[in-house]
């Protein structure tokens, strides 16, 4: 049977899901939602959930968490639809986000052993899945080098920064020992921003020494990290320079 026929029929025999995703499509089409979908407007709210850190400090008090969250949510919206290419791809990612937020939210009021685990497994799941969206575009969907694809580049880069940081924020969880350094003083709850710290000296092969990994796996996860760093930023530029030059190529006389 030929797809658009095979489409037909699964729309008629869901109608449900043919009403759904026909209303996802034009949503997606609203101006807003386009001009959120920028590359430009997801790095800017990468940047803010960065730069909250010093507001959260350590004490981790009601402001900060709401803050930290409220620029999270930024994240959460700007970044699936910057990432997504499909409504499924769109709705999967909103999902792990929605959970992430809740869970992370009111781990205050529950029982933060277990809802701070579940909120980090998905924080690894949510920015790895988005970083995997973006890359994909990126190394065979993009086909000119403009400011999108370049706002995308370091939009990767910073997500795979992030997926680190939750993954080591979960691997604390199963033995606080496996760090050691300053941040381990604080409760586990009041550790994410060190981890954050710590993932991006890591990726970029800084290397301070503050915070160290005392275990056989972190310390797998760390050269891992700095691997993907250094050989991100070297393929990143070939792509690049492979675009801009198929480009100047194709315009030459």
């Amino acid at each position: 049977m030929p797809l658009a026929a095979t489409r037909d029929a699964g729309n008629r025999a869901n109608p449900l899901w043919s009403k759904f995703r026909t209303e996802m499509i034009q949503t997606l089409d609203w101006p807003i939602v386009r001009r959120l979908g920028k590359q430009r407007y997801l790095f800017l709210s990468l940047i803010l959930f960065l730069l909250t850190g010093p507001v959260v400090g350590p004490g981790d008090t009601p402001i900060g968490r709401i803050a930290m969250y409220s620029i999270l949510t930024l994240v959460v919206i700007t970044g699936p639809l910057a990432a997504s290419r499909g409504i499924a791809s769109l709705i999967f990612t909103f999902a792990l986000a929605f959970l992430m937020l809740v869970l992370g939210f009111f781990s205050s009021a529950l029982d933060f052993a277990k809802t701070g685990l579940f909120s980090n497994i998905l924080g690894i799941l949510f920015f790895g899945f988005l970083s995997g969206l973006l890359l994909r575009n990126l190394l065979f969907a993009s086909e000119k080098v403009n400011a999108e694809t370049l706002w995308m580049a370091v939009n990767v880069y910073i997500l795979v920064g992030l997926f680190f940081a939750f993954l080591y924020a979960a691997v604390a969880f199963a033995d606080p020992q496996m760090f050691v350094g300053k941040i381990t003083n604080a409760p586990l709850r009041d550790q994410m921003y060190g981890f954050v710290y710590f993932s991006f000296v890591t990726l970029t092969t800084l290397g301070y020494g503050d915070i160290t990994p005392n275990n056989i796996i972190v310390g797998t996860l760390t050269y891992m990290e700095a691997l993907i760093g250094q050989l991100y930023v070297a393929i990143m530029i070939a792509r690049l320079v492979g675009l801009y030059s198929v480009r100047a190529r194709k315009v030459s006389p």
